[in-house]
């Protein structure tokens, strides 16, 4: 009987030694606490039966509609409820981007994509190998040496709206300045260039700066 009780007593203590360990690792380390939680999230919002994968909340409506350049206050035609469905579908993609290579493949390309269904296309290739085929499928690589207009731009030193990076390199040249929005692999920059230009009085100088959205050009201005 005696056995037994200490036996038992030995189990207990083990047990709860397991435990504490277990505690103290992951008290040790908060990215593992925090990798834990967002497990339970996911297969919460996953068994979930009440949340409709095709309705938006009205953060997610006024969040991606102002990304778009579209104003949630007003109604939506069907084709702006789309556009913002597609825009909350691809960030869901782009998060779910694991690797380092995955992210830096996706960063090489993303400037060359017409619109978000073309990135939506890509993402939903599961392997680096399928989205690279696609890639060439679609001869992303030529379309802004093949676009006549933007070329005339760029040879006229001047640039436009949906010019490459690549292009405004070829135009302006290097900028002085490169400051991010949000993480670098999306390309949201700010490109900031000066210059002294000649005047009756002398030199003044001039800043300008140049937007950047996913790598394309979304507006400029010059101080």
């Amino acid at each position: 009987m005696k056995n037994s009780l200490l036996l038992g007593c030995i189990v207990v203590g083990l047990l709860s030694l397991s435990s504490c360990a277990g505690w103290l690792r992951t008290a040790s380390r908060p990215e593992l606490a925090e990798t834990e939680k967002e497990r339970v999230s996911r297969q919460t919002e996953k068994a979930d039966p009440t949340k409709d994968p095709d309705k938006l909340s009205d953060k997610d409506l006024e969040k991606y509609a102002y990304e778009l350049g579209l104003d949630p206050k007003k109604p939506l035609t069907e084709t702006e409820q789309k556009e913002v469905m597609n825009r909350r579908r691809l960030r869901q993609l782009e998060r779910n981007l694991d690797s380092p290579k995955e992210r830096v493949n996706y960063s090489k390309v993303l400037p060359l994509f017409a619109n978000d269904q073309e990135k939506i296309d890509y993402l939903s290739i599961p392997s680096l190998e399928g989205r690279q085929a696609w890639v060439n499928r679609n001869k992303l690589w030529n379309r802004d040496k093949t676009n006549p207009d933007l070329m005339a731009v760029a040879e006229a030193q001047d640039i436009t709206l949906g010019m490459s990076q690549e292009l405004v390199r070829k135009s302006w040249g290097e900028p002085t300045q490169v400051e991010h929005s949000g993480n670098p692999i999306y390309k949201n920059e700010r490109w900031k260039y000066v210059r002294d230009l000649p005047t009756t009085s002398g030199y003044k100088r001039e800043r300008r700066y140049v937007y950047f959205e996913g790598g394309r050009v979304v507006g400029w201005e010059t101080e």
